[in-house]
């Protein structure tokens, strides 16, 4: 059988444990929402350039 002490030690951990992880969730979701904001505009960019790679009549005159 464990100590008293042991278990309201680990008890302790859990609860320190927990309330760390709910303290970083907000910067987590923020940091997840940049990632994926970032990974769109990639995207975006990359099927301009394949559109223009495809069909580059459509972009002939115009430099920007």
């Amino acid at each position: 059988m464990k100590s008293p002490i042991y278990i309201l030690k680990m008890i302790g951990l859990t609860i320190l444990q927990l309330a760390k992880q709910a303290w970083l969730l907000p910067k987590a979701v923020a940091a997840s929402f940049q990632k994926r904001n970032r990974q769109t505009e990639a995207n975006e960019i990359e099927a301009e350039r394949l559109d223009r790679i495809r069909h580059p009549s459509k972009y002939l005159g115009n430099d920007g």
